[in-house]
């Protein structure tokens, strides 16, 4: 793996071992609020940050099982800089495939633990690929199109921040259980 991917994975590892963290350290009632009565608790939203990691490994596996297939290209950087800078944005987004909606609530201890291992499954995929492959499709999004291997990490860290930001937004929110 290339340093600057390298570099690019550890932020977004430190990033999400510190977003762990903040969350142990909530109380149960901030971890299963949920805004309006209805939105995702901090609970729901870990869950998809670790269903949307899983599947983008599950998908890169199957991936890297055949030959090597063109990233998106400049056109494919150019939309994923839009994609970037809507992420970075208040605003809020349906999640595009029902795979990655939470299901159950999930006890944030599993939760830690699946997104850790899906962590180091992502980490082994990408410190295993071969040069032919770092510049080839690892993951296809469904509204940012064909991503390379960084574009992405890339993703995974903006889409986590995104969420990381509106759980914040919530948190401070009137009616919101304190800390």
């Amino acid at each position: 793996m290339d340093t600057s991917l390298a570099r690019k994975l550890d932020g977004m590892e430190r990033w999400r071992d510190g977003l762990l963290g903040d969350l142990a350290a909530a109380g149960e009632a901030r971890l299963t609020w949920r805004p309006g009565g209805t939105a995702w608790s901090a609970l729901d939203t870990v869950q998809h940050l670790v269903l949307v990691e899983e599947g983008v490994v599950g998908y890169a596996r199957k991936k890297l099982l055949g030959p090597p297939q063109p990233d998106g290209g400049l056109p494919g950087r150019l939309r994923f800089a839009l994609f970037v800078a809507a992420m970075r944005s208040p605003l809020r987004f349906r999640a595009p495939v029902p795979q990655v909606l939470p299901k159950e609530t999930v006890p944030l201890a599993r939760l830690q633990e699946r997104w850790t291992e899906g962590g180091a499954a992502l980490r082994a995929l990408l410190e295993g690929l071969g040069e032919e492959r770092e510049q080839a499709l690892f993951f296809r999004h469904p509204v940012a199109g064909p991503l390379g291997p960084a574009e992405t990490v890339a993703f995974l860290h903006e889409h986590g921040r995104h969420h990381e930001a509106i759980l914040r937004r919530a948190w401070a929110s009137p009616g919101a259980p304190a800390a």
